[in-house]
């Protein structure tokens, strides 16, 4: 296979559907631009996987708030994973209208809808780990 062929089964989702804004709640987030159905894949935002040795380090700055576990136990050691989408910028709701999957094959985290999301409504997601913060539903 040449290395054209591969990169056109690796073509992220388009994001059209999405958008950064600001949301007095929660600050900086991500926006429906369009309705979208439950089970849309909203992005599928290529990785950059962070050894689990280097993780320790980045646990010490911003990047923190930012990268996903990529496998291992989410509480524990495991290698990291850095989208390079706007899936990073999804912000934390305990009743989330969105989801994220690790794709291990095509190396994205893809964000699907789990409801119907309006135009113009935060997608949100469970972060699935103890939080740093105080949610703010």
């Amino acid at each position: 296979m040449s290395a054209g062929t591969a990169l056109t089964h690796l073509r992220p989702v388009p994001n059209h559907r999405i958008e950064i804004r600001t949301s007095p709640a929660r600050g900086r987030g991500v926006f429906a631009r369009t309705a979208i159905a439950p089970g849309t894949v909203i992005e599928a935002a290529p990785v950059l996987v962070i050894p689990a040795d280097d993780c320790p380090a980045l646990d010490r700055t911003v990047i923190h708030d930012y990268y996903f576990h990529w496998d291992g136990d989410p509480e524990g050691p495991g290698r990291g994973a850095l989208g390079l989408g706007l899936v990073t910028l999804c912000n934390h709701a305990s009743r989330p209208n969105a989801k994220v999957e690790r794709n291990f094959a095509r190396h994205t985290l893809d964000l699907i809808a789990t409801s119907p999301i309006s135009l113009g409504e935060e997608v949100t997601i469970d972060y699935g780990c103890t939080l740093w913060f105080e949610p703010r539903d």
